[in-house]
């Protein structure tokens, strides 16, 4: 189920050769929470690539989505009224939002695990 974001604000991101969910450029509100360093890193760079190829080693990618899923799927209440607090006046509905995120990470860890020793994404 798609979302109608504004894609000036929220640019849908390229992950390889995978268009993600453009709900995926709102995960930088995750921030606020305490991961790792590193995981807080891709955090940042996940989202922040307008126009702009960024990379990183595929490691990198599958231990950082696997900790934002699983801290995902213990925070699941909490993250939905952060989603609904800071990013409902945006367009984006909290539920949708929370479930393309934890597929999305799903899917950029199958990516990751294909062999390729690093890893590239855009938003457009």
């Amino acid at each position: 189920m798609s979302q109608d974001l504004d894609t000036t604000d929220f640019p849908p991101i390229r992950f390889e050769h995978e268009l993600l969910p453009q709900s995926v450029s709102g995960i930088s509100i995750l921030m606020n929470y305490e991961f790792t360093e590193t995981t807080g890193d891709w955090i940042w760079k996940l989202p922040h690539c307008k126009n702009t190829w960024k990379e990183g080693d595929s490691t990198w990618c599958i231990s950082s989505c696997s900790e934002i899923i699983s801290f995902l799927n213990s925070n699941k209440e909490q993250v939905i009224e952060d989603i609904k607090e800071r990013l409902s006046p945006h367009g984006f509905d909290p539920n949708i939002t929370l479930n393309e995120w934890l597929s999305s990470l799903a899917r950029i860890k199958e990516i990751c695990q294909l062999g390729n020793k690093t890893c590239r994404w855009i938003a457009l």
